[in-house]
């Protein structure tokens, strides 16, 4: 079994995603990790392992309702999808109502066919959802994303490598210690019940401090101008963005077995809004 190198940032982001389906009165959170090719985002995700988990190469429409009607008890909390290439090299109008149901799915769990041969609905839990991308792949839909509201529920994480980081990565190989197989699986133990941590009044005025910069990053929108790439920001307002952020400083809480969040937890909070920023990828 191969291991993951210089990924511990991009794991407790991952980790403490998962740890969103475990909080009281809320939904899943969803991610999509936007870096290099190569870098590892596919075994990132291939190495969590939970009966929660439904991992698939690809989904589509058809798909979803699929796994929705066969989870009548609402098992699974997040549909992993280790590479989200495939699924958008489709042709744009099914790429497209997959990720209609993609939204739909993490907002209020349902799931809808209508392709003119049968139209089909099947209601179930809000899940999170799960993936990676390159970043041609997200450059290439940014602006669509934005407009469907994809960009709030489903949250980019940006990153790329640093030369030192590369350089360990090249020495970890010529070592024998990266390879093409499989990583070590890490197999995710979550509460038994659903619970919610407390977050400290003066936590909760941080953390809306916080919110108002990471809906600056979601707002974000590239554009070209004579030939060089600039950038726009669209108005969101912070309300969901705080809300993204309580509930990652609870969960960052219930991954560390607590039932109170402390100031880690805000120094992770402050962490992830970094790795949102599109114009300037956080470098690990």
């Amino acid at each position: 079994m191969g291991q993951l190198f210089r990924m511990e940032l991009l794991q407790e982001i991952a980790e403490t995603t998962f740890f969103t389906a475990s909080l009281e009165n809320e939904n899943p959170l969803s991610i999509l990790f936007v870096g290099p090719s190569g870098a590892a985002k596919t075994k990132l995700i291939q190495s969590y392992k939970s009966p929660f988990f439904h991992i698939t190469d690809s989904v589509t429409s058809k798909g979803l309702y699929d796994v929705m009607k066969g989870d009548p008890s609402g098992k699974i909390k997040f549909i992993m999808v280790p590479d989200l290439n495939p699924t958008l090299s489709r042709k744009p109008s099914t790429a497209q109502a997959t990720i209609a149901n993609l939204l739909s799915i993490t907002c209020d769990g349902t799931v809808r066919i209508d392709d003119g041969r049968e139209h089909k609905e099947c209601a179930h839990r809000p899940i999170g959802f799960v993936s990676a991308c390159a970043p041609e792949i997200y450059d290439k839909n940014a602006r669509k994303w934005f407009a469907l509201g994809l960009r709030r529920r489903i949250i980019p994480i940006f990153f790329s490598y640093t030369q030192e980081t590369i350089n360990a990565l090249q020495k970890e190989t010529r070592n024998g210690r990266v390879n093409s197989g499989d990583v070590e699986a890490n197999n995710l133990k979550f509460p038994s019940r659903m619970v919610r941590p407390e977050i400290p009044a003066m936590m909760k005025y941080d953390i809306e401090k916080l919110s108002i910069v990471f809906a600056r990053n979601l707002g974000k929108i590239a554009f070209v101008a004579e030939n060089i790439r600039k950038w726009t920001v669209r108005e969101v307002l912070p309300i969901s963005p705080q809300v993204t952020l309580q509930n990652l400083a609870m969960a960052h809480a219930l991954r560390a077995r607590r039932s109170r969040v402390l100031e880690c937890d805000i120094s992770f909070l402050n962490s992830f809004v970094e790795f949102t920023d599109h114009e300037t990828p956080r470098k690990i």
